[in-house]
């Protein structure tokens, strides 16, 4: 069912490459394909993973169906790596915790039945969320309990988020130390951050968890949030540097599966097969 190859990038199809016609940050967010099909087609094309937005998750649980036999589609698929996403307000109190604590007793769960690799974490958005030591804090708990189910936990670092940069989403993720959580690095979020390669090459290969993929123009298209969800591009049809990207991430001592993850109005509106096969036969070829 597969065609991978011996000595290919270990790739992962994200959940929103496969979705469709479907934003994020929109209230209605679950993925317009199902997931057998996008399972299939994301083997097809040479992934060696799947990512799985916990909405989706639910969904499938809610239409009769359980995660054994979600575990079996992937198995079947040979599609070893498995990412879950996302979790929001790890840090937070009240209502929000307690909607992330939901969140993450699932997700969990879903991870234990699937065999997945790592999950993906959001940071702190208000100015009124914790911070320093009390954040890390936090992280470490959370890193904590994951481990307890053999999960890494990623920390995406968004430019518009109170982790605005690498240096800061560092700093936090080491005072946490905690021994499976680190960054998630992003090369869309590390340009528009001001980034620079010399800075992902320096990263601490301990606190690197995951990498993802996609290309974009240098300047920005509207506001920061739009252009993250309309404007990237398939990799090397942009101004991004993604082969040196990768090099640098290899310099830092990172050799683990790369997400591809395009977030695109035109991207969203091609077949299914046609974005699984040209999102992952683009990135391939940037190694």
């Amino acid at each position: 069912m597969t065609r991978q190859a011996m000595g290919a990038p270990q790739l992962i199809a994200t959940c929103w490459t496969t979705a469709g016609d479907v934003r994020p940050d929109r209230p209605d967010n679950l993925g317009r394909f199902p997931l057998d099909q996008r399972i299939e087609a994301a083997a097809r094309a040479g992934y060696a993973g799947t990512g799985f937005w916990l909405g989706d998750l639910i969904a499938w649980e809610e239409s009769g169906r359980d995660y054994g036999s979600l575990r079996r589609l992937l198995d079947d698929a040979g599609q070893r790596i498995v990412e879950l996403e996302f979790l929001a307000d790890w840090f937070a109190t009240g209502e929000r915790r307690s909607r992330s604590d939901a969140a993450r007793a699932e997700l969990f769960r879903a991870a234990d039945a699937l065999g997945a690799r790592h999950i993906k974490v959001m940071p702190p958005f208000l100015p009124g969320d914790p911070a320093g030591d009390d954040l890390a804090g936090e992280f470490a708990a959370l890193c904590a309990q994951a481990a307890e189910h053999g999960l890494l936990i990623g920390l995406e670092m968004l430019p518009f988020s109170m982790l605005p940069n690498l240096g800061s989403a560092l700093e936090m993720v080491t005072a946490a130390d905690a021994r499976n959580g680190g960054l998630l690095v992003d090369i869309w979020h590390v340009m528009r951050s001001g980034g620079t390669m010399e800075e992902v090459a320096q990263l601490p290969p301990r606190f690197v968890i995951a990498a993802e993929l996609c290309d974009a123009m240098t300047a920005m298209q509207g506001e920061i949030t739009e252009d993250t969800m309309r404007h990237r591009k398939l990799c090397g049809e942009g101004e991004f540097d993604v082969p040196g990207f990768i090099r640098a991430m290899s310099r830092a001592g990172y050799d683990g599966p790369y997400g591809v993850e395009i977030l695109s109005d035109d991207f969203r509106q091609l077949p299914l097969r046609q974005a699984a096969v040209r999102s992952f036969e683009s990135s391939a070829a940037q190694f």
